[in-house]
């Protein structure tokens, strides 16, 4: 039981830190050894050991939900905990059956399960341990053929192979199949070649790559943008009065005519930072607040001379029915209203109620009176410069960016570059924020663009094609979070092209899926065949 204890209490302290807030990527390098070790030996308690690291770590990591909500908080980091189960299940059951070992089965697992986490039930895809890794360039390059995957997938093969060698030093083996381990490693040399050979081989070509392409690098210098980053506390803005409102339309304004006289060619606000709604009628809601958030990017864009995108939400009448969509609006330096991006990939419990027509109930998890409507079209806006022509770009909403295919569709519409609009000011000083800026940084290793991104408590930011923050809004005693102003800065452009993940999107992963099942077969099939077997000798 120490030894359970032990081995599990480390490796969730060794992930804990090689994520943010911690930030020390380097222990994602050896922090799933204890586990891995006990995947291996401990028979009696493997499944909810399992499932116990799972939610632990989940749940530490995912504190930054109690300032929303403490029902959704338990019930994702127990749904996610489900992962951890089904990898240790899986990982046993092949293992054990067709005597490989962990640096074989390990890998293609743990992508599998990342991959089907990306998207099922909407997906939640933060967590995913290539993700430790967004500050070593070298490492991440290999994103624009695998995908963040590929990134875990040799984090996770050295780990197995670290744990393989250990077992067998010490000559464990598990309880439940005796030597299943030892049977294969009495073939040395195989085994050597994959936990020691195999895991070195695959690193040094990831970091080869790494480097080959950021030797090439040589972005040139793009249009001009500003983010504006208010900082206006969620608790102001979610429960705000008219008066609350036209202060918060004040201290955009005001961060924005800031940059009076610089060129600046695309001026951006945060996500729903424009309190009112700018595409109906004035008369038809008689609010003072819609009339002054109407004039505002016209007198605005005007009086800077710049086109500007800001986030605000939309209003649909159909008949008798309302709907609303969380939006970016596209003005020009003339005022006048270009076009407009509904946000596509709704937040589940934050943004909408998935089954709130069988279950009301579930409708209170949501912090919005109203549910929101996703969007149909991805948006590509054109951005005319003086200095660079006319570029594409478009813009994602809150945790889009998060999402790899539909960035990944961006870039495959035409996008030169894109940007991000978020209010993450729900989570208060934290290090959500730190992670959502981590993940973005995958978004554009993997389609190679520059992103940046307008951020209402931060962490307003600019990233390049090969993934560096270059720019980040900090004050002078280098505070990044919740704090207010703004942040000029350049994209970075390169000769435009479509990389191998833009074009074939998870082939990686899909392949890692794939892997998993034809191994899970072939032991389901041994099983039966060896059980039939024993039943005909005992008749």
């Amino acid at each position: 039981m120490i030894k359970l204890s032990g081995l599990s209490f480390l490796t969730i302290l060794l992930l804990c830190l090689s994520f943010p807030p911690a930030d020390l990527g380097f222990l994602a390098w050896i922090a799933l050894v204890p586990w891995f070790i006990l995947v291996v030996t401990e028979e009696r308690y493997a499944y909810l050991n399992a499932l116990f690291i799972g939610a632990v770590f989940i749940f530490i990591q995912l504190s930054w939900m109690r300032h929303v909500t403490y029902i959704a908080w338990i019930l994702l980091s127990l749904y996610c905990a489900a992962y951890f189960l089904g990898f240790a299940f899986c990982s046993r059951f092949i293992i054990f059956k067709l005597k490989l070992p962990l640096v074989v089965v390990a890998p293609f697992t743990w992508v599998a399960l990342e991959y089907i986490r990306s998207f099922f039930l909407s997906g939640f895809p933060w967590f995913f341990i290539g993700h430790t890794q967004y500050q070593y360039l070298p490492i991440i390059q290999i994103s624009d053929i695998t995908g963040v995957y590929g990134i875990s997938f040799i984090i996770v093969m050295v780990n197995a192979g670290i744990a393989d060698l250990i077992l067998y030093f010490a000559g464990h083996s598990s309880a439940s199949d005796s030597s299943s381990l030892h049977r294969f490693t009495g073939r040395k040399f195989a085994f050597f070649g994959l936990t020691c050979i195999l895991p070195f081989v695959l690193l040094a070509a990831i970091l080869s790559y790494g480097f080959y392409w950021l030797s090439h690098y040589e972005p040139q210098e793009g249009p001009i943008l500003c983010m504006v980053q208010g900082n206006i506390p969620q608790e102001v803005k979610f429960e705000s009065d008219e008066e609350d409102e036209i202060s918060i339309l004040k201290k955009y304004t005001d961060l924005s005519m800031g940059i009076k006289g610089k060129p600046v060619d695309l001026l951006v606000w945060p996500e729903t930072m424009i309190p009112g709604l700018l595409n109906i009628d004035p008369e038809l809601t008689g609010r003072k607040i819609d009339v002054l958030s109407q004039l505002t990017p016209i007198q605005l864009s005007q009086d800077l001379n710049t086109n500007l995108l800001l986030g605000g939400i939309a209003l649909t009448l159909v008949g008798e029915e309302q709907f609303y969509f969380n939006s970016a609006y596209y003005y020009n330096p003339e005022g006048k209203l270009v076009d407009r991006y509904d946000k596509i990939h709704l937040v589940p419990f934050g943004e909408f109620t998935p089954l709130k027509k069988y279950f009301p109930f579930l409708a209170k998890l949501v912090p919005y009176e109203i549910g929101l409507t996703h969007g149909q079209r991805r948006t590509l806006f054109l951005l005319k410069t003086s200095q660079h022509g006319s570029l594409v770009f478009g813009s994602s909403i809150c945790y889009e960016d998060t999402v790899p295919s539909l960035i990944r569709k961006f870039k495959k519409d035409g996008a030169d570059f894109m940007l991000n609009i978020t209010n993450d000011g729900w989570f208060r000083n934290s290090a959500e924020l730190d992670q959502h800026l981590a993940i973005m940084v995958f978004r554009a290793v993997e389609n190679r663009f520059c992103m940046a991104r307008a951020a209402n408590t931060g962490i307003s930011s600019f990233v390049g094609p090969d993934g560096a923050i270059y720019a980040k809004l900090s004050d002078s005693k280098g505070k990044y979070r919740e704090i207010s102003g703004t942040l000029v800065d350049r994209i970075k452009l390169i000769e435009k092209y479509n990389p191998f993940y833009t074009i074939y999107s998870d082939w990686f992963s899909i392949l890692c899926v794939t892997a998993v099942g034809i191994m899970f077969f072939i032991a389901v099939f041994k099983y039966n065949n060896r059980n039939h077997r024993f039943h005909r000798l005992h008749r």
